[in-house]
């Protein structure tokens, strides 16, 4: 895959697929990185940088990792074990 057109100020590209993607008949994929969407929609539904975005922050080298939601970063999966949790009873005693 390649980017074929960029718009470096609005974050806007147009990336191109070598060959058939999951079975889209499209060959090409608009990558807004502002908006964090991309036209395969993995982007968006995930909250996670499809392959077309990776390859859009390549080329203009824009760090890859801003674009991840927090969720997927490993402080707030540390945050969640800091918190002591209860055992669960058991209901034969």
């Amino acid at each position: 895959m390649h980017v074929t057109q960029c718009d470096r100020r609005a974050l806007v590209f147009a990336v191109e697929e070598l060959k058939p993607f999951k079975g889209w008949s499209q060959g090409s994929f608009c990558v807004r990185l502002s908006a964090r969407a991309c036209d395969c929609g993995v982007f968006q539904s995930f909250y996670f940088s499809c392959h077309h975005a990776l390859a859009a922050c390549a080329t203009v080298s824009v760090e890859w990792a801003k674009y991840v939601h927090p969720v997927y970063m490993q402080e707030p999966m540390f945050e969640v074990y800091k918190i002591e949790f209860s055992p669960i009873p058991d209901k034969k005693l």
